[in-house]
């Protein structure tokens, strides 16, 4: 990319287009300004190409970017935005399924949704970015400009808080 490679761009985008898209979404509820957030990072991104050849890490340098870029988006409107959770996988899912299984299932996965909503902003996007995005608490604390115990503390305080609904869950 760094030697003007328009192919290599090109490949670079379709690698990370999803995921630069899905993470401006915990930021940005609406998907325009999440396709705009994008368009402006991966232009950023060719234009700034020369300086690429700096950069030790593109996937957190284009979360950085993505982040910063989506919070120049919500101070621009002056709108703070709740993340969407979009579709959270819950499990081993067969197609012979009895019609209890389903809605136990579908219950379940209510039971999730509303306690990762539940969960203060932060604590939210933290684990969503550790157990969707699949980052290491390092990378996190790096794009956040947290401390790594910082995220540690919100891990341990999400899982907690989501044990103890699915522990009222299974015991009702």
């Amino acid at each position: 990319i760094a030697a003007e490679d328009s192919d290599a761009f090109t490949r670079f985008y379709d690698l990370f287009y999803a995921k630069v898209y899905r993470f401006s979404g915990y930021f940005l509820k609406s998907d325009i300004l999440c396709q705009e957030v994008v368009s402006d990072v991966f232009l950023g991104i060719w234009q700034s190409r020369k300086k690429l050849v700096h950069v030790e890490n593109i996937e957190s340098y284009l979360y950085t970017s993505t982040r910063n870029k989506a919070f120049s988006y919500l101070k621009d409107i002056k709108k703070i935005s709740r993340a969407s959770l979009g579709e959270l996988p819950i499990g081993i899912i067969s197609d012979d399924r009895t019609p209890e299984e389903i809605i136990v299932t579908k219950e379940l996965k209510k039971v999730i949704d509303d306690s990762i909503e539940a969960l203060p902003d932060r604590c939210r996007l933290i684990f969503l970015m550790a157990r969707e995005e699949g980052l290491k608490y390092r990378e996190i604390a790096k794009i956040l400009s947290l401390s790594e115990k910082t995220i540690n503390a919100q891990m341990v305080t999400a899982i907690r808080k989501l044990g103890t609904a699915l522990q009222k869950f299974f015991s009702a």
